[in-house]
């Protein structure tokens, strides 16, 4: 016992143990306040789009449960199914591991936030509310290319339309709403005008048919809804303002549409997606984790220019993203021909 308190008294340090540097270094929940705007602004998930589960390690397993017509004649059936008329299904979400490297000029920060009222050598990149403020900066502009990722992948990341960041048919071929899995209807390019999206050769009624066909049962789920590009859902609103010549009240475009509908199916506008493509589908369908809250997360401000002398502050923030649906004949994807399988 004396040994031991002798040998830890001798690699103690006076008045104390020195601080290491940088101090700036948040892991596992401590990096929740900045890897989550990372992700959670991206516009599909934070306006609740898609499922969202988080905590993932590396996989999680998604369950469906799909079932036939379960009716059955009483006095032709006095005892119970045999279950044939149900299908469990399982797919598995992983985890793409992803990272921010962002590199600051302390130069062009010094003068702005931390003055010059000391010597250049001991002076840190900004104040501790600083250090926050660029970290929260970086991470709202990571937002974007999550949102993208999501929808259209990379070579980081498989997306719910693409797996190499182009929405064509070597993409989509690729794609967690595999073309091969889920119902793609053909949309001629003037279905994704606004001549056309209000009547029945638009993208919205071919996808909502394609469904009739196909999957008529999501018609039903209170989370069905169409999912959309930005462009589209412009050409949408362009086509309801000038519908009957002048639109509502005579206000043509110069009006606010908002809770867009189509049929009575809510439109879910995300930037992620690509102009000339439509989804149809329940919100529970499409997931989305991650493995925000567990201690695969991390987030960094470093002052390099202490180790190198180059005037560079470094920003890191690690995650791990990953998509899936849960049941692929539940969905019905519209696109141009040369993008669906021929």
């Amino acid at each position: 016992m004396g040994y031991s308190n002798s040998l830890r008294k001798r690699r103690e340090f006076t008045p104390a143990n020195p601080t290491v540097t940088p101090t700036t270094t948040y892991a596992g929940v401590l990096s929740s306040p900045f890897v989550a705007p990372a992700m959670k602004l991206a516009s599909t998930l934070v306006n609740g789009y898609v499922r969202q589960i988080d905590g993932i390690q590396n996989k999680a397993v998604i369950s469906s449960l799909t079932s036939d017509d379960p009716l059955q004649a009483a006095q032709e059936n006095c005892s119970w199914n045999d279950g044939a008329d149900l299908t469990l299904g399982e797919r598995v979400l992983e985890l793409s591991d992803l990272a921010v490297m962002q590199s600051l000029c302390r130069a062009t920060l010094l003068p702005t936030w931390a003055g010059m009222g000391g010597a250049r050598a001991t002076m840190t990149a900004g104040s501790p509310e600083f250090v926050n403020f660029a970290m929260a900066t970086v991470a709202a502009a990571t937002a974007q290319s999550v949102e993208n990722n999501i929808w259209l992948g990379s070579g980081l990341t498989t997306g719910f339309l693409s797996s190499s960041g182009t929405f064509n048919r070597a993409g989509f071929g690729g794609a967690i709403l595999d073309p091969t899995a889920v119902n793609h209807v053909d949309v001629t390019a003037t279905g994704f005008t606004s001549a056309v999206l209000t009547q029945g050769t638009g993208a919205f009624d071919i996808a909502y048919n394609g469904a009739i066909t196909n999957c008529p049962a999501i018609l039903n789920k209170p989370d069905v809804a169409f999912y959309v590009g930005t462009a589209l859902a412009g050409q949408y609103m362009t086509g309801l303002g000038v519908a009957g010549g002048s639109g509502y009240q005579s206000n043509v475009t110069n009006q606010s549409f908002t809770n867009l509908q189509y049929l009575g199916i809510p439109i879910r506008v995300c930037p992620g997606m690509p102009a000339e493509a439509i989804v149809l589908t329940h919100q529970d369908n499409l997931v989305v984790g991650s493995n925000l809250n567990t201690d695969y997360t991390s987030a960094q401000y470093i002052d390099h220019w202490q180790f190198s002398g180059s005037d560079e502050t470094r920003i890191v923030i690690r995650f791990g993203l990953g998509m899936q649906v849960a049941t692929p004949g539940d969905v019905v994807v519209g696109a141009l021909e040369a993008v669906n399988p021929a």
